[in-house]
């Protein structure tokens, strides 16, 4: 790559930035960013021809099919009240944990993030419903701002995922494998995220605890104490808050709802392990139970409206997903065009470095690219050019897919600019930045330690995969 072309690939990089900076679309920023990239190495004309064949080529493509099936499904499963019905069940059998709202709200963001596949839009749609929840139950705003910011990068793995199928995509790695091995990760990450939630109480609480034995001895600084900003966000002592529920009620939990949100789970997902159907093949299953149900659920006067909301939701979904793509297949074209992808790849090889060593470079990078995008468009931009390097290596390309696309959601919570934080910041903005990212760091250590177990024992991505028959 020559010095010329290096300043042309500055350029881009700069404008894309300023681009997103005035808040345009990530697609349209991508797009146009890409496309003046094209025009400076090879003229307007290659740019038109770009543009004329980038929107086609990219939806054209059979395997894509997945994604508006498993949006509809989704949506489908949301009008259903499904997703609700997960949560409400979730709060009250959860109630009497320490911690109990705070463990529902994580359950509820887990859910809606994996029907709509993104990890900004759950945390603008949970933000204030799960923070007044949390708060009410006698917790501080800081937990509820790492509940629904971490609570929001569930979905990456869970299945049906998005984000996953979109790797899949652009690295022609088997969807099917991809979706299963994300199971074990997920499970992993709800289970740390849940511990953290009952450490995180336990210690406030103890910590309330001794603060209210020295002032009943006396203590003189106690009473200032519990009048700092860090003495109001503790959690209440033992007694309070989550032991009896607090003083919110609890709804009824809808027990038919749940189970048919288990078959939703087990048509997708489960024909997939059994190898009873391809992944497209499950989405269309899953598609078509969903619909079902919101028929069952729903009053058949409202059944015409119901679905076309529906329908129209998910169109909208779809759309902003493949413009994300056309957007950001036409920044990868710049970027082969300009030579940067294979001067970074001969870089990375020419520099020597051990294979874990190399695996380690390449998931830092993702990290400062959280500052920006979401997971798809992280995905999306950084997927073509990381998969063929670490698979030179002799990674296992599934493996490394569910661990690229986990430390690209991790990604959006990380300081100082993950962009979950200031998505909450934006629906919460008494909560201050500052108070969402202590909230958020002990959920970024839980989602260190999953990583390197992922990278430590590779099986827990591998077992299911290996065990099921899909194709």
């Amino acid at each position: 790559m020559t010095a010329g072309t290096l300043v042309i690939v500055i350029a881009v990089l700069a404008l894309f930035l300023a681009l997103l900076a005035i808040r345009l679309h990530v697609g349209i920023a991508l797009m146009a960013a890409g496309l003046a990239g094209i025009v400076l190495l090879r003229g307007p004309e290659a740019a038109v021809s770009t543009v004329a064949n980038q929107p086609f080529s990219t939806a054209a493509d059979y395997s894509l099919t997945i994604i508006p099936l498993f949006i509809l499904m989704g949506v489908f499963a949301v009008r259903a009240r499904l997703a609700q019905a997960g949560f409400d069940l979730a709060s009250r059998v959860l109630r009497r944990l320490p911690g109990g709202t705070a463990l529902a709200s994580l359950s509820g963001s887990g859910l809606f993030a994996a029907v709509t596949g993104s990890s900004v839009a759950t945390v603008a749609t949970m933000a204030r419903v799960s923070t007044d929840a949390i708060t009410r139950a006698g917790h501080g705003i800081r937990l509820a701002a790492g509940v629904v910011c971490a609570g929001g990068t569930l979905g990456v793995l869970i299945p049906p995922s998005i984000v996953l199928v979109l790797y899949g995509v652009v690295t022609e790695e088997s969807i099917g494998h991809l979706l299963l091995a994300g199971i074990g990760p997920g499970l992993l990450t709800v289970l740390l995220y849940a511990a953290t939630i009952v450490l995180t109480v336990l210690v406030r609480r103890r910590r309330k605890t001794r603060a209210g034995a020295q002032d009943a001895q006396g203590a003189p600084d106690a009473r200032g104490a519990e009048e700092t900003p860090e003495a109001q966000e503790q959690a209440p002592a033992a007694g309070a808050g989550d032991r009896a529920g607090g003083d919110a009620p609890h709804p009824r939990p809808d027990i038919t709802g749940f189970l048919f949100l288990v078959v939703i789970f087990l048509v997708s997902v489960g024909t997939i392990y059994l190898g009873l159907a391809t992944a497209t093949e499950a989405a269309s299953f899953g598609a078509l139970s969903a619909l079902v149900i919101l028929l069952i659920r729903t009053r058949p006067p409202r059944w015409l409206r119901a679905v076309g909301d529906s329908v129209g939701e998910a169109v909208g979904l779809t759309a902003m997903t493949f413009l994300l793509m056309v957007g950001a297949g036409v920044f990868t074209y710049f970027l082969a065009l300009s030579g940067a992808s294979t001067a970074l790849v001969d870089a990375v090889i020419g520099a020597d470095l051990a294979p874990y060593a190399v695996l380690v470079l390449c998931l830092l990078l993702l990290l400062p690219l959280g500052m920006f995008l979401d997971g798809i468009s992280m995905i999306l931009v950084a997927a073509p050019l990381l998969h063929p390097i670490l698979v030179g290596y002799g990674f296992d390309g599934i493996w490394l897919g569910v661990l690229i696309v986990k430390v690209a959601e991790m990604a959006l919570i990380t300081p100082p600019v993950g962009m979950n934080a200031f998505v909450y910041s934006g629906a919460v903005p008494e909560a201050g930045l500052g108070r969402i990212f202590r909230g958020i760091l002990p959920f970024i250590a839980a989602d260190a330690v999953v990583v390197a177990a992922l990278i430590a024992f590779p099986g827990i991505v591998t077992l299911i995969p290996s065990l099921s028959s899909a194709r």
